[in-house]
């Protein structure tokens, strides 16, 4: 018999110099040089894994620069996998052209990314933050990764689950592969100096395995 088992990452903030980034653009830019936390990331068998999920926020907006960005990164490897044809999906806030947005990127050859306005921010004054969850899920056509921001009311009870992406490469493969779970923070751009971008991970990161 199995059962899910929870998994805790205790709170932490994390931060990141100028000139890391994690994005693969043909026809040969592939880049993974965000810091992570904890480092390396713990990881488990792609075959047991079921969620991961945390809480995390930036600096207020008008400390920002373009493409600033943080949240929870999947990391998908296996044993003898030739260099570059790992899998990635990270998925958080990024600052772009001076607004927060919830930022969900996947790697399967190359990176696509898509954007959906963080509805809840308030000013520039204010810090960017956000929940965030990837989670294996099954229908009538097969199974996917769905990817969700999470929100709360004020008592922190789960009021609203907003659908950004289904990743549907995360489960075509699963024998032999892991998948390292974390937060990252990245800071490509590197005009504005050479200030660094903390994120604060104020509830850790909490993930679920199939413990056999």
């Amino acid at each position: 018999m199995s059962y899910p088992k929870t998994q805790t990452i205790s709170p932490f903030n994390l931060s990141s110099a100028p000139g890391t980034d994690i994005w693969r653009k043909p026809p040969s830019h592939n880049v993974l040089s965000a810091p992570t936390h904890p480092s390396p990331l713990p990881k488990v068998p792609l075959s047991k894994f079921q969620r991961a999920k945390l809480t995390f926020a930036l600096p207020p907006g008008n400390e920002l620069r373009q493409y600033d960005q943080a949240g929870l990164l999947l990391h998908f490897t296996k044993p003898g996998l030739e260099e570059g044809k790992d899998k990635w999906l990270k998925t958080g806030i990024e600052w772009y052209y001076g607004k927060p947005y919830i930022s969900t990127v996947g790697a399967d050859a190359w990176a696509d990314w898509s954007i959906v306005p963080l509805s809840d921010f308030s000013s520039n004054a204010s810090r960017p933050t956000a929940t965030v969850e990837a989670r294996r899920e099954k229908d009538q056509l097969g199974k996917s990764l769905w990817v969700y921001q999470i929100v709360s009311d004020a008592e922190g009870k789960e009021v609203e689950r907003r659908p950004l992406r289904e990743v549907n490469w995360a489960f075509a493969d699963e024998e032999g592969w892991e998948v390292g779970i974390g937060g990252y923070v990245a800071r490509p751009t590197t005009e504005g100096g050479d200030g660094m971008l903390e994120a604060e991970f104020e509830k850790g990161v909490e993930y679920e395995v199939l413990d056999v």
